[in-house]
């Protein structure tokens, strides 16, 4: 079986965009499942085999303890053409939704961070910025679980930087190199899915009539590393760099220090005017910057620059918003296509401590003290899986602290959700023990500029317990990735053009 062709780059945009217009009844009938069991058992034999005894392509597996030992998964976890375009569809109409929400809500970034009482700064944050979805929703990696085959989104992810979006790309390559003539392939990688995005930006933001074609600056800047150590870090990473350059954009790299502004408020970067910067720095404070930011400030503000992706769109990854869509469903505000997209692929979600008024409503009060052990508690801004509270793992008494904290700072509960499980065999790092496990998993596709790339896959080890557990690195998941499987394998099954198990490499 032979891979797909045609451009994803230039056909998943479109599909995304399409998806905006209207929730679709397909969306609602969704299912997404991991295939590897419906693979020939010969198949799923010969490729363990060869992933055991490839000795390159696993470096960028991260070193994960769990219960004392460093499991490593041996596959990626499988699913079809069509469930990664809904995915696809799915997140882009969600995202939508979203910034929709937030505009009934506030008028500019600056009121909306108010509003969701955004607890961290966001450099080069335009106060007065209107809310506009097409920059809020530029870089994004939701989290969601499968519920029975059913896609629920629990959190948008939206940053400047997203964690993997350069080692899943790389393990999905690998594991497709494997047995290349299975039809077994990785989605779009987000490297050159970043580089289609940064020049349709680019594009729109140079006069047609003006006879540059453009540039991007990818800075160059210092800040504190986890041990509070000045770093210094580039934002042209070798990959990115190059796939640029192979997409026609001019790119120009300089320090933070080193910028100005012309006398008509251009952004220099030397000698060079810039069109675009790309922001790839995440939550590490930046320092030292020579007063380029303040530079960067400027340019934007004069509207001689664009920024991809906007700092502020993380205002968009407050859990705060999953619960205002929630609200406006109640209220009759969205479509009635709309109103079931959120009810089936949103879990039910409230928020506790927006309102300057910090006692709960009587009637939710009861709601969440009454369904405890069906509700999850998270903060509304967090990450890493940290402070999140399950119900039906908390007493009486620390389900009522839970309510109390989001007078410090929001707290959302949501439907807790029961993720399904896969069998994923597992290699010791140390030993070279191989076990099988059924372990939970999320997805999280990245989406740039409305089109879905690369999967980021995190689950838990062997040893995971049978109930209720969050999936976070911290407590020991695994960082993988996923392949697409063609729908359907064809007439003659799958390997039919390869000739069976023994070619797979022929083709």
């Amino acid at each position: 079986m032979t891979s797909p062709t045609g451009d994803l780059r230039t056909a998943a945009p479109l599909a995304a965009a399409e998806a905006r217009g209207s929730a679709g009844s397909e969306l609602l009938d969704l299912r997404v499942q991991d295939t590897w069991d419906a693979l020939p058992a010969e198949f799923r034999g010969e490729f363990l085999t060869r992933r055991m005894t490839t000795p390159t392509g696993w470096g960028s597996y991260p070193r994960q303890e769990s219960d004392g030992r460093r499991w490593e998964p041996l596959r990626p976890v499988i699913i079809g053409e069509g469930a990664y375009r809904g995915l696809e569809s799915l997140a882009a109409r969600l995202l939508h939704l979203a910034v929709d929400a937030c505009r009934r809500r506030a008028s500019t970034l600056g009121e909306l961070r108010q509003v969701l009482r955004f607890p961290h700064e966001l450099p080069l944050m335009d106060q007065d910025r209107p809310l506009v979805a097409a920059e809020l929703t530029r870089y994004a990696r939701p989290d969601i679980l499968i519920e029975n085959g059913r896609p629920r989104l629990l959190e948008f992810n939206n940053s400047t930087r997203l964690g993997g979006a350069m080692v899943t790309p790389r393990l999905a390559d690998a594991y497709a190199r494997l047995c290349p003539a299975s039809g077994l392939h990785p989605p779009p990688s987000t490297v050159p899915t970043r580089s289609a995005a940064l020049l349709r930006t680019l594009r729109a933001q140079v006069a047609p009539d003006n006879d540059r074609t453009g540039r991007v600056l990818m800075p160059v800047y210092r800040a504190l590393d986890n041990a509070g150590v000045v770093q210094r870090y580039g934002t042209a990473k070798p990959a990115i760099l190059a796939d640029a350059r192979r997409a026609g954009i001019e790119v120009v790299e300089a320090d933070l220090a080193d910028l100005r502004l012309d006398g008509a408020d251009r952004l220099l970067a030397g000698d060079a005017p810039v069109d675009l910067v790309l922001l790839h720095w995440g939550g590490n404070r930046i320092v030292e910057d020579g007063g380029g930011l303040a530079v960067l400030r400027a340019a934007d503000r004069a509207r001689t620059i664009a920024l991809f992706p906007r700092t502020e769109s993380a205002l968009i990854s407050s859990k705060a918003v999953l619960a205002w869509l929630h609200e406006d469903c109640d209220a009759g505000v969205l479509t009635p296509a709309d109103r079931a997209l959120v009810r089936t692929h949103v879990p039910w979600t409230a928020c506790l401590g927006l309102d300057d008024d910090a006692a709960v409503p009587a009637a939710l009060l009861s709601r969440i003290t009454a369904d405890r052990d069906r509700l999850v508690a998270k903060p509304a801004v967090g990450k890493s899986g940290n402070n999140v509270f399950f119900g039906s793992q908390s007493s009486e008494q620390d389900w009522s602290a839970v309510i109390e904290a989001a007078r410090e700072a929001p707290v959302v509960l949501q439907h807790r959700i029961g993720s399904d499980r896969i069998t994923m065999p597992f290699r010791d790092q140390d030993s070279g023990e191989q076990v099988t496990g059924r372990v939970p998993f999320v997805l999280g596709p990245y989406m740039i500029d409305g089109a879905a790339a690369s999967i980021a896959v995190r689950h838990m080890g062997p040893g995971v317990p049978a109930g209720d557990v969050v999936i976070s690195a911290i407590r020991g998941a695994c960082q993988s990735t996923a392949l697409l499987a063609p729908e359907p394998p064809g007439p003659g099954g799958w390997f039919a053009e390869a000739g069976g198990i023994d070619e797979l490499d022929a083709g």
